[in-house]
């Protein structure tokens, strides 16, 4: 079984991480930064979910993509 997010971004720095999130926020829309290591970088991610069913997460990036914003699905094993 898989867990589903929308990935909103990936910045370098945790301030254009919040600029994002706080985008989402006046779209109604609740998001988390997470840190990630990549390639030695510490990568901020802008994440929608955790979603159990992969039809909202759909739903939920359509929103943000009809909003200017692009998004990615990401699908997580549980």
């Amino acid at each position: 079984l898989f867990t589903y997010f929308v990935q909103a971004g990936a910045f370098r720095t945790p301030e254009d991480a919040e600029t994002q999130r706080a985008r989402l926020a006046m779209l109604g829309i609740d998001a988390q930064i997470t840190e990630r290591e990549q390639n030695g970088r510490t990568v901020f991610r802008v994440r929608v979910g955790p979603f159990n069913q992969k039809a909202l997460a759909d739903l939920t990036q359509e929103q943000l993509q009809v909003n200017g914003v692009e998004a990615a699905l990401v699908r997580v094993q549980r």
